[in-house]
Parts: structure tokens; C-alpha cells; sequence
């Protein structure tokens, strides 16, 4: 079911008009209308409802085009006032908060945490703290739990996000947080790191702790090449009458890309155009450079934040392909490109260490890559530290699959039915517990001499017993799909290997970037919707926490 048709199923629950049996009163028809019962505390909360659900501002219930429409129903409707549907809009609030609390504390699996800090016209800062994890039907979830007012980013944003999970509860499933790659947050992150680590163990000690958000060091390596051509982007985009630059870097991307291939074309051959000056020679070069190293980035981000799928499997690769693309440049004869793309670089390798454990986890969880991707990448892009990278990659998720071993309960692990993809005609399959005790040697039996025992250790298999990671890694990759759903693959498979799709499914939650889609791009920090910053202070947490909640209950139906 569509998101529409759950919030019209809502309505239609909450919003009921009540009207007379026509027959019994004798009624026509005609005279129906008269007969109609208006309810204005269901009305308040049909209203309530619908702003919570969907993004509409508050003060729609007061727009004459509104009453038109609702008279238009009923003539004798009188929709609830703003200060009565703003109560109704709280009580949802508690409502679902109380719900949402009980299903992260009933949920046995990881959340990840992200952090962003939206700004208003009037400089004005919010914190917006959202959990993402994927439940145990395989639904992303992510849930705003918190987005307040901050007065001192570096003292208040920690003392919010600590009270915030504590107030949830749900310390002990912290496994990450994703943040911008500002290094004011470093003191923040240590802060609740060690809250955390004081309630359970993070997972490989630790290292997957932080996330840099991959949108941020985008945006970050792309500034820095605009930076350095800041100073005629304006005379070169008055050719084609779009000089202002927008907060978007793919839109100026792709206005200087525009007017550098109209000039490669011989559009600007005379020394004026429509009365504009024409740009020296030097300075197309120095556009055209550019516009070539912003083009690496642009394919990658594309890539990760215009996909139906953008799940943390993807990352690796793209950005492989970046590096891979700005190694060169770091290398030009250009005397003006070279630093640039060197600075670039710099910047990305830095970002590239510190992610590549996690992305390359991930990467190693997704069948059309595996172990494969490992040894062709090495090979492609000449990587001498490929070997040692794919071995601490191997024992990263082996660590990670014991622990997870260890700590499901047998009874959840379903291993007859796991057992039955194991276990080969050939007996390859892990072997029963009993099996390996008979094989064994027992050297307290009387007469048992050196040799029988020689002839039993010739004789059995001598295997230990393969795990759904060893299985997992020796089964073939499976061909490539361009929009492949990595989530549904892992739901799919969670009979075959459960413990290791409970490895997935808290890997693949992961936010590697704070924003997706086109808020990617931005090169400001993102702004308060202004209908949601009309509600009024008092309510506007409540509603973007709603609205998360109520919006993901829409998406599953």
C-alpha cells in the first residue's frame, strides 16, 4: 500500500462523520445534508493527524482556500482552531513516543546514530538526531529522536545527545555515529563513545565508532577546486546569463561545464558576447581543468546519492574510482591543476583511511563482490598493499561474526534449516558434533594400539566443521545487477546464513552520509523547513520526530 492510501486509511480511522438514518427519520435526500453531526474534537485530531504524517505546515487550517474546500463537505464543519490542533498534535506526539520507545527496546540488533545541525534565516542552530537501523522484518527505519534549539554547539550538543540516549535508553546498542567531518566534534564523539563503551563493547574495539559523513568530503575536495577559480566564475558564467552561484556544487558544476564546452565549440570566437567580455585563453584553461576534476566527483555522488539503493556497499568501489581518477591529476604538468588536485587528494586519502574498514566490510557483504572485488581492484589500480588490506578486511568480519556467534541464542540460529544448504552430497558440510567425537581417537579404550589410531586419522576427513562465513565467501559472486537491492538479498538469504545476515543487517544500516539525495550537494548547512519553523519552537521537535515516525509506518504499507 501506497504512503497516500495509508494516510487516507488514517483519516477515514480517525475522522469519522457520524449522519442519521435518512429512513428512520423519514429523511430524503435532499434534506441528508441537514442531518449530518459534526464532531469537533475528531475533526481536531483528523488534522492533527494528517500535519504529523505529511509535511504541511501547521497554519493550513486557518487558509481560507482550506474552509473552502472542508465547507465544501459539509457546510456545517468548524475545523478545530490552531491551539486546538496543535494539543492534538503533542498528544500524538506522546503517543507514539511511548510506541517507539518499546520497539527500540524490543529490537535485538544495532542502531547506528547520525548528527546533523540545521540552520534558520536567522542563524539560529538545531540539532537532529536520528536513529537508523533495520528492524527484524529487514525495514530501514530511521527515526528522528530528538531536534532541539542549540545555544553552544561545542558544550550543549553533547549534554543533548547524552540526555537524548539516556532518555531512549539505548545506549547499549549504540554501534556508530555519523557526523560532518568538522573537527569540532571530536571532543563530542569521545564523550559518547566513552558513555557508551561503559554499557556494552563496541564492535572491533571500537575502530567503526565514527563515521565521516562521504557527502561532506565531497563537498569539501569540491570547494577547494572552486576556490581557486572563485574570482572569474562570475565573468565566465555571465556568458550564458547565470552568474550568481547557487549553495548547490552541482549546479555550478554543471553551468561551468555548460559554458566551457560552448566555448570548445567556437560560441565565443569575438571579443565580446551580447555585450559581455570575453575570458582570455588563460582562464578557459584554468575552467576547463576544473570543470575535469569536479566531473571525477560529480560521477561518484551521483552514483551514491541518486540511486534507488544507496546502501553502504556501494561506497567502496565509487570512491575507489575517484582515487583512481585524482592520482593523475596530482601528477599534471599543469602547474595550475596540479596543486589543486594534489590538495584534493590529500584531503581524500585521509577520508579513504579512515572509512576504508567499514565500506570494505560492507563491500565483502554484498555476493557480486565478496573477496573477488578485492583481488580484481588490487590488480586494476596497481594497489601493492592490496594483500595486506583483504587479509585485515578477512579477519575484521571474522572477529565480527564470532562475536555474533557467540552472543545469538541456539535456538534462534535455525540450524536445521541452515544445515540443509550446507550440507553437500559429498559431505563437505560441517560435520555433527557426534560424528567428529567417533572419528576421534579415544585412547583409554583397551587395545587400542598406535596403528588403529593411524588408520582411523588416514581414514576420516580430518575437517573442521565450516562456518556460514566460510560458506558465505566459497559460494560463487553472482552477476552483476546494476540496481541491485543488497537489503532484500540478505532477507532472502537470512535462512541460509542467519548469523551472518544479522552481521548484514547492522553493517547495512549505516549511514555513510548525514544527507542523501540532492541535500548532497549543498554547500551550507542545511536549513529548517520554513513551514515546520511557523509551527512555533514549542512544537516543532514534536513534529519532526512525528513526522519520521508516522511517514516510516506509511513507506511499510
Amino acid at each position: 500500500m501506497s504512503g497516500d492510501h495509508a494516510n487516507e486509511n488514517a483519516l477515514d480511522t480517525e475522522m469519522k462523520v457520524h449522519s442519521l438514518d435518512n429512513e428512520s427519520l423519514g429523511g430524503t435526500d435532499e434534506n441528508a445534508g441537514e442531518n449530518l453531526v459534526f464532531d469537533e474534537a475528531k475533526t481536531s485530531r483528523a488534522l492533527a493527524l494528517w500535519v504529523c504524517t505529511d509535511d504541511l505546515p501547521l497554519q493550513i487550517i486557518e487558509e481560507p482556500c482550506f474552509l473552502h474546500f472542508v465547507h465544501t463537505l459539509n457546510p456545517f464543519a468548524k475545523p478545530g482552531n490552531l491551539k486546538m490542533v496543535k494539543a492534538e498534535c503533542l498528544k500524538i506526539f506522546k503517543e507514539e513516543r511511548v510506541k517507539i520507545k518499546q520497539a527500540l527496546a524490543d529490537f535485538d540488533g544495532q542502531i547506528s546514530l547520525s548528527v546533523d545541525v540545521l540552520k534558520t534565516p536567522a542563524c539560529n542552530e538545531y540539532m537532529c538526531l536520528t536513529a537508523h537501523f533495520i528492524d527484524d522484518g529487514w525495514e530501514v527505519k530511521k527515526w528522528v529522536l530528538s531536534f532541539c534549539r542549540v545555544w553552544e554547539v561545542d558544550e550543549d550538543v553533547s549534554k543533548m545527545l547524552l540526555k537524548c540516549i539516556s532518555d531512549w535508553n539505548i545506549e547499549n546498542k549504540i554501534s556508530t555515529i555519523t557526523m560532518k567531518n568538522n573537527s569540532d566534534y571530536d571532543a563530542l564523539v569521545k564523550i559518547l563513545k566513552h558513555r557508551v563503551q561503559e554499557k556494552k563493547k563496541l564492535q572491533l574495539n571500537g575502530q567503526l565508532f565514527r563515521v565521516y559523513c562521504c557527502a561532506d568530503i565531497l563537498c569539501s575536495i569540491v570547494m577547494d577546486a572552486l576556490d581557486e577559480i572563485q574570482e572569474i566564475i562570475g565573468e565566465v558564467l555571465d556568458l550564458v546569463a547565470c552568474g550568481r552561484q547557487t549553495p548547490f556544487w552541482h549546479l555550478t558544476y554543471h553551468a561551468l561545464k555548460e559554458v566551457s564546452e560552448l566555448n570548445s565549440m567556437g560560441e565565443f570566437f569575438k571579443d565580446e558576447y551580447h555585450g559581455v567580455e570575453i575570458p582570455p585563453n588563460d582562464v578557459w584553461n584554468k575552467v576547463g581543468g576544473v570543470v575535469k576534476l569536479i566531473g571525477s566527483v560529480h560521477n561518484v555522488a551521483k552514483s551514491l546519492f541518486e540511486t534507488k539503493y544507496a546502501t553502504t556497499n556501494n561506497y567502496l568501489h565509487n570512491l575507489q574510482d575517484l582515487r583512481a581518477s585524482l592520482i593523475p591529476e596530482s601528477m599534471s604538468s599543469d602547474s595550475f591543476i596540479k596543486p589543486i588536485a594534489e590538495k584534493m587528494l590529500q584531503k581524500f586519502d585521509k577520508y579513504w583511511n579512515d572509512m576504508f574498514l567499514l565500506l570494505a566490510l560492507t563491500t565483502l557483504l554484498d555476493p557480486r563482490f565478496k573477496k573477488k572485488y578485492f583481488e580484481f581492484s588490487s590488480l586494476k589500480y596497481e594497489d601493492s598493499d592490496g594483500k595486506l588490506q583483504v587479509t585485515a578486511v578477512l579477519d575484521a568480519i571474522q572477529t565480527l561474526y564470532d562475536e555474533y556467534a557467540t552472543t545469538i541464542d541456539e535456538s534462534e540460529k535455525s540450524m536445521s534449516k541452515s544445515s540443509a544448504y550446507f550440507e553437500g552430497e559429498d559431505g563437505d558440510g560441517p560435520c555433527p558434533k557426534s560424528r567428529r567425537v567417533e572419528e576421534g581417537c579415544d585412547s583409554s579404550k583397551d587395545g587400542f594400539d598406535w596403528v588403529q589410531e593411524y588408520n582411523q586419522f588416514t581414514q576420516s576427513k580430518g575437517r573442521c566443521p565450516k562456518s556460514e562465513l566460510d560458506f558465505y565467501l566459497e559460494d560463487p559472486v553472482i552477476p552483476w545487477i546494476e540496481d541491485f537491492d543488497l537489503i532484500s538479498w540478505w532477507r532472502a538469504s537470512s535462512s541460509k546464513y542467519p548469523t551472518l545476515a544479522r552481521v548484514a543487517r547492522d553493517l547495512l544500516a549505516i549511514p555513510i552520509s548525514v544527507v542523501t539525495s540532492y541535500d548532497a550537494y549543498l554547500t551550507t548547512a542545511r536549513e529548517v523547513d520554513l513551514g515546520l519553523l511557523s509551527s512555533g519552537r514549542d512544537i516543532m521537535g514534536a513534529l519532526m520526530c512525528t513526522r519520521s515516525w508516522k511517514q516510516s509506518d506509511s513507506d511499510k504499507d
